[in-house]
């Protein structure tokens, strides 16, 4: 099997609705301030992720990091390092971009996300939420650039 990596384009943004479902109409976006990068196997998208410009809250509005929208590697091909190199193409683009750090969240589902950020030099920052009315934890995640 051999992966192939590719910026997302419209067929394989497509591809990737077709397969995966509409969610990810909200979390990949293909513009000029956007780094989104596909996995493939053939013409088969198995992981992909978008990294986007994202201001910090007040009263640091004026400032952007780099945000992972969505990291997501077909179950098939979990644990053969697709999520990895994903992640680390997005730390690369981000550091070429001047971004100051890297960031994203974890829910408490995505245990392998938490440990391949944990690998990868992230700082975690545990936290417990409420969504209707149930309970839930995962992490802040971010990752200084050396800029």
């Amino acid at each position: 099997m051999e992966i192939e990596y590719k910026e997302i384009n419209d067929a394989i943004y497509r591809k990737s609705i077709e397969l995966y479902g509409e969610w990810i109409d909200k979390y990949i976006h293909i513009r000029e301030d956007t780094f989104a990068l596909a996995a493939l196997n053939g013409d088969t998208p198995v992981g992909f992720v978008c990294v986007t410009p994202r201001a910090l809250p007040y009263p640091l509005e004026q400032f952007e990091d780099a945000y992972i929208e969505v990291l997501e590697v077909h179950e098939d091909y979990r644990r053969r390092g697709i999520g990895q190199h994903l992640v680390q193409a997005s730390i690369d683009w981000a550091t070429e971009a001047r971004f100051r750090q890297i960031r994203t969240h974890h829910n408490d589902a995505a245990a392998a996300a938490i440990q391949l950020s944990y690998k990868l030099g992230f700082g975690m920052c545990p936290h417990d939420y409420v969504i209707d009315g149930e309970q839930h934890s995962g992490y802040f995640v971010a990752k200084v650039l050396n800029t």
